[in-house]
This record gives structure tokens, sequence and C-alpha cells, in this order.
């Protein structure tokens, strides 16, 4: 599953305020944020759904995570 949400991290700080978090409490995904586009994007590839808790994640500490979409595809 890749799931696409549009975020408000916009800077290296915001970034690594949310980097160890995004890591060590969903060891089994792989992520990331491109900082380059408008949006912030952030992509996540899971074998799960991870949504939910994801936003809420960003929500806690005061970022702004919203989702855009989800793809279904093979687990990597």
């Amino acid at each position: 599953m890749i799931a696409v949400f549009k975020t408000n991290v916009s800077t290296d700080n915001e970034l690594n305020v949310i980097s160890p978090l995004l890591n060590s409490q969903f060891k089994e995904i792989k992520w990331n944020i491109d900082l380059w586009d408008s949006d912030k994007i952030l992509r996540v590839d899971s074998p799960r759904d991870w949504t939910k808790e994801i936003t809420e994640l960003f929500n806690s500490i005061g970022l702004r995570c919203i989702n855009l979409e989800i793809f279904h595809s093979e687990p990597f």
C-alpha cells in the first residue's frame, strides 16, 4: 500500500522532529517527505494501512497531515 499525504512540514527542523517518531513508531514503513513540493507530500509505503495513526502522530506534535490518496500494491 502506498499512502500519499499533504503536510505542512516545511523546514529541516520540523523534519528532524517527525523523522525519529516515524522511524521508531512505524518500523515496517518506508517513507519520504518532499519539502520542495508545494503540498510537502509525505509518501508512505507499507504492507498495512497506517493512515489514522500517522495523521494522529502529526497532529499530536502540532503538524498537519491530510491523507490524499491510497494506492494498493504488492507488499515490498
